[in-house]
């Protein structure tokens, strides 16, 4: 082989790494955009989560203060039954 043709070879196999490479580079792009569009989804998701949460846990919060009051009185009623009785 020749000067020249060992310097042909050698400048292919650069242009082939360098196609392989611009390959590489639209794969990473590609996997950058579905890596961010799924930490967004990921994010709406938990903030769904969140918000469900929220929701259920005010609500039940609420039937339980609201029924707090209404709990009491009735175990207030044999309480003041036995101290009547105990006298």
């Amino acid at each position: 082989m020749t000067d020249r043709q060992i310097l042909e070879a050698i400048f292919a196999e650069v242009k082939g790494l360098g196609t392989r490479m611009d390959g590489f580079e639209g794969r990473m792009d590609r996997m950058e955009k579905r890596q961010e569009r799924f930490e967004e989804e990921t994010r709406n998701n938990f903030a769904d989560i969140k918000l469900h949460l929220e929701n259920i846990t005010d609500r039940n919060l609420s039937i339980l203060a609201e029924n707090y009051q209404n709990v009491i009185d009735k175990m207030n009623v044999p309480i003041t039954w036995m101290n009547r009785v105990m006298k």
